[in-house]
């Protein structure tokens, strides 16, 4: 029988206890485990944020004369949805005043009648010495608050601000009736005779919201889906310590 020295036995200790360990580490490895792929956070959808703008628009002056036995009628149409307001604007000036310019002065009655059945009646005199006249009268609609949406494409943002709820069309072409309408101011019978009423001019201006569309970028994140996540499995992440003993003699790493 072969005698090993004490430092041969070490050796062969210490080789059978490296084999026995290394058997187990074999016997419990488990592969490391195939990265979970992520569903994708998005469906191919942007996030639009919309500003509303304040456009201007006119529409053509009316020049007529409203009779003291006819009343002036008309009905206008605004063009635009999303209306914020419209601007009613009467001017006159008295065609038969009286000496000193002081009496027999004419007053002009404006009614309009919106879309939704509303009606507003405004009179006001000519004023002393100048003859001249106006009413002005605003119809206001509420505020449009800040609103976002989902869409695939900025063509189909757009489409959407065409439609409810984010367009209001109620007054868009609707019929708006107009009445002008006078009072003779002129008490003394020949004057009255000679008066036959006033010749007006009406100005109507309005305003209306234009969304403007802004891609709001922040609210689209959730990270590359091609990037794989670190995986979470330890024999993936570091060296496990057996297995650098196993390959380099020691715990440390190299």
């Amino acid at each position: 029988m072969i005698s090993l020295k004490k430092n041969d036995k070490i050796i062969v200790i210490v080789a059978v206890a490296i084999l026995v360990i290394a058997g187990v580490a074999i016997a419990t490895y488990q592969s490391p485990k195939t990265p979970e792929t992520l569903p994708p956070t998005t469906t191919g959808e942007k996030t639009f944020e919309v500003v509303w703008a304040v456009r201007n628009g006119t529409l053509i002056g009316i020049s007529e004369f409203a009779g003291k036995k006819s009343q002036y009628e008309t009905t206008v149409m605004i063009p635009e949805g999303n209306l914020k307001s419209i601007t009613f604007n009467l001017s006159w000036a008295d065609d038969h005043m009286t000496l000193l310019k002081r009496m027999g002065l004419d007053s002009l009655t404006l009614e309009v009648t919106t879309p939704d059945g509303v009606t507003f009646t405004e009179t006001s005199k000519s004023a002393p010495i100048t003859g001249k006249g106006n009413i002005t009268y605003t119809v206001a609609t509420d505020i449009i608050p800040p609103v976002s949406f989902k869409a695939v494409d900025e063509k189909t943002a757009q489409a959407k601000l065409k439609e409810k709820p984010y367009y209001d069309d109620s007054w868009s072409n609707k019929n708006i009736k107009i009445n002008v309408s006078v009072q003779i101011g002129e008490l003394r019978i020949l004057k009255k005779m000679r008066d036959k009423g006033n010749s007006f001019e009406l100005k109507i201006s309005y305003q209306y919201y234009d969304g403007i569309l802004n891609e709001d970028t922040t609210k689209n994140t959730g990270g590359d889906p091609n990037t794989t996540p670190p995986p979470d499995d330890p024999w993936v992440q570091e060296p496990p310590y057996i297995s650098m003993i196993i390959n380099t003699g020691s715990g440390r790493y190299i």
